[in-house]
């Protein structure tokens, strides 16, 4: 028995980590098979357990067989009483239709006017899903997007959302048309019913349309995803779901069936009944060349539930790392150091850092861990920024006047905030002494044009107090990383040779590569201006030249393996 035990125990580890590969995206794009192979030995334990408690319950079984063997035909008939249940609770409301107080009179006015806003609707869709297939933007790789591409695209699909939800009120609406009595109204019975199952079609064709535009472009659907603007979290997610649901299949499929018996009692124009008839059509040709659909649906349910499972525990071991330092010593630089090197800087000047025996080290890839941005004082972005016509300050206030607050003040020392970071509470100002208050620190100056640089200082500005993103994926912009905050600053102002890279099926920037694509580029994009290298082992601080900077990257993450 305790054998059995450990092998069901076994059974329910493989099954435990086939949910943490699958939630984690660990080896993506292979995440989905690994999970799936997992499982499948899961089932290795589970069926040698119970081979071996055959011979314990053989007997019980053989009873068991022969006495249940009477009982099929009254299980298959209970399973069709289920299912007749299950169809008749989908297509028949328990509730009382709104439909059923309305004189003939009222309700024929009403559906006059919800056949306009169905073809308004219906309008709606197909100038969105066609800007969408002209301009390509939902076919595009996220990080190639610009500002104004992003916009365009969020702006358009909070319409198609609003349109979505709008359909979903008429579908409610007329959904108990089945209680105006067919016998006695069969003209508005039939009119109730075409503008329910109409807008049925025209809602689901739609969305299939929108599908087939995004395709397997997992971060489109990310940022599509994302909440604000007015668009719901998960809008697409619920969109492509509500494709397989069981609930919407049935109703499709009973629609066209009940069509046929009453369209011969139809008063809606023929044209509306063509055009009907001709989405119908589309639609189900479609889905009839979209079978992957349905294995997809719901291997994308299980993802995320997983993932809804582990974020948690991710953003739990996230926290608690950040508090844990295995070193009790200073860090070797200190504002003394720091006073040295400040008048080297200049406002839209990007920080990399690194802090040595950080816990939250083991979790990011390579030497560098954190970047952050330099803005300087007010009066020292006056001066960097003089010669665009306006004084760049007062433009500050005006745009974002809790930034403008937060430069004029000073940290608990007393020193004043020039830099924005994105670190562990959110986006945030800190001092040039408390930000850099590190082991290690590398400045670089993008080569950009006074304007391109304030615009990147403005865009950065703009994230001001949003949360650090623990799912660390740039595809969002409602919570930030820190190399997040700086890439997408430039991004909107130049943009940089900085290119980000899938991670675990993320779309990221580690500070560590961010630092070796800068070093491809020096000379041509950025200019070196400080490093402030450090010796473990003499225990001091060494100025580094330009090339032991661009070769810091490709240092081992551990500074005692160093050299």
């Amino acid at each position: 028995m305790l054998k059995n035990k450990r092998l069901l125990l076994v059974s329910l580890l493989f099954v435990v980590l086939a949910g943490a590969v699958l939630g984690l995206k660990v080896l993506y794009p292979h995440h989905r098979l690994i999970a799936l192979l997992l499982w499948l030995i899961s089932w290795i334990p589970l069926v040698r357990s119970y081979r071996a408690n055959q011979r314990l319950v053989r007997t019980g079984k053989v009873i068991l067989k022969r006495k249940g063997r009477p009982w099929v035909p009254h299980l298959v008939v209970g399973l069709l009483l289920l299912t007749g249940f299950y169809v008749a609770w989908v297509l028949v409301p328990v509730e009382t239709s709104p439909l059923v107080a309305m004189s003939s009179g009222e309700l024929q006015r009403e559906i006059a006017d919800d056949l306009s806003t169905y073809c308004m609707l219906r309008e709606t869709a197909d100038d969105l899903t066609s800007e969408f297939e002209q301009n390509g933007l939902l076919r595009r790789d996220v990080e190639t997007l610009s500002d104004a591409e992003r916009l365009a695209i969020r702006s358009l699909w909070r319409d198609g959302v609003m349109a979505f939800l709008e359909a979903d009120m008429i579908k409610e609406k007329y959904r108990g048309f089945m209680q105006v009595d067919y016998k006695v109204r069969p003209a508005l019975h039939a009119d109730a019913f075409f503008i329910a199952y109409g807008a049925y079609i025209c809602q689901y064709d739609a969305c299939l349309r929108f599908c087939e535009l995004v395709g397997d472009n997992e971060f489109m659907q990310t940022l599509l995803n994302e909440p604000g603007d007015g668009i719901p979290s998960d809008s697409f997610f619920v969109m492509k779901q509500r494709l397989t649901h069981p609930e919407v299949i049935l109703r499709l499929n009973a629609g066209t069936a009940y069509y046929e018996l009453i369209k011969k009692d139809l008063t809606v124009s023929p044209e509306l009944i063509s055009d009907f008839e001709m989405r119908r059509s589309r639609l189900f040709k479609r889905l009839g060349k979209k079978p992957d659909l349905f294995i997809d649906n719901p291997l994308d349910v299980l993802e995320r539930n997983a993932f809804k499972a582990w974020l948690p525990v991710q953003k739990n071991v996230a926290v608690q790392m950040s508090y844990i330092r295995t070193a009790r010593r200073e860090y070797f630089i200190t504002p003394e150091i720091l006073a040295q090197y400040r008048d080297r800087l200049l406002p839209g000047d990007i920080l990399v850092e690194r802090r040595n025996w950080h816990m939250t080290n083991i979790g990011i890839p390579g030497f560098w861990p954190h970047t952050a941005l330099f803005v300087g004082t007010l009066e020292e972005i006056d001066a960097a920024f003089g010669q665009l016509g306006f004084q760049a300050s007062e433009k500050i206030k005006q745009l974002y006047p809790e930034v403008y607050a937060a430069l004029s003040s000073k940290d608990e020392n007393g020193f004043p905030l020039t830099v924005i970071e994105s670190i562990r509470p959110g986006v945030i100002f800190q001092s040039l002494e408390k930000s850099a208050r590190c082991d290690y620190l590398g400045v670089v100056r993008p080569d950009l044009s006074q304007h391109e640089k304030f615009n990147a200082l403005l865009a950065a500005f703009s994230n001001y107090q949003k949360p650090y993103d623990l799912n660390f994926d740039f595809t969002t912009d409602n919570e930030l990383v820190c190399s997040e905050l700086v890439y997408k600053a430039y991004q909107s102002a130049g943009p940089l040779p900085l290119t980000p890279e899938i991670i675990n099926g993320r779309l990221l920037l580690p500070p560590n590569e961010m630092v070796r694509q800068i070093a491809d580029h020096l000379r041509e994009a950025f200019s070196f201006v400080l490093f402030l290298d450090a010796s473990e082992k003499e225990n001091r601080i060494i100025e580094g030249t330009q090339q032991s900077f661009a070769e810091s990257w490709a240092r081992p993450k551990w500074d005692v393996l160093q050299k």
